[in-house]
C-alpha cells in the first residue's frame, strides 16, 4: 500500500498506530476530528488502512468505528472480501453480515485454489 495514495485524514489515523477503543480517551480525542474528514469515496488502500483501525473485539471507539465502517462501505472498491476474512474479528463479521443482508456474496474460489489452497 502506498502511503502517498492515502487521504490525509486516513494517513493521520493510520499513523496513530493502534485500534480506536473506548478505553483510550486521548486516542479518541485525537481521532475524532480526523474521522470527521474521512474521504467520501475511499480507495482500496484507504479501506485497508481503515480496517486496520478497527479492534477485533468490536469496540466502537465511542462511535468512531461506526463512522469508519460507513466510510468503508462508501468505497467504490467495496467489498474487498479478502480484507474481512477473519472469523473471530467482530468488525469483519459485522461487515460480512451487512454485505450478506445487502445481497452480496463472496466470490467462489476456483477449483484449483480450493484443492491446493493459496
Amino acid at each position: 500500500m502506498n502511503a502517498a495514495a492515502l487521504h490525509p485524514s486516513v494517513a493521520a489515523l493510520k499513523a496513530l498506530g493502534r485500534p480506536l477503543t473506548d478505553d483510550d480517551p486521548d486516542l479518541i480525542a485525537t481521532a475524532h476530528p480526523l474521522t470527521d474528514e474521512l474521504p467520501a469515496n475511499p480507495n482500496a488502500a484507504e479501506v485497508e488502512a481503515l480496517l486496520g483501525l478497527m479492534p477485533a473485539n468490536g469496540d466502537t471507539g465511542h462511535g468512531l468505528n461506526w463512522s469508519i465502517l460507513h466510510c468503508i462501505e462508501a468505497s467504490p472498491d467495496w467489498p474487498l472480501w479478502d480484507l474481512i476474512a477473519e472469523p473471530d474479528h467482530e468488525w469483519h463479521t459485522i461487515l460480512r453480515t451487512r454485505l450478506k443482508n445487502g445481497g452480496y456474496t463472496p466470490p467462489k474460489a476456483s477449483f484449483l485454489k480450493r484443492l491446493f489452497g493459496g
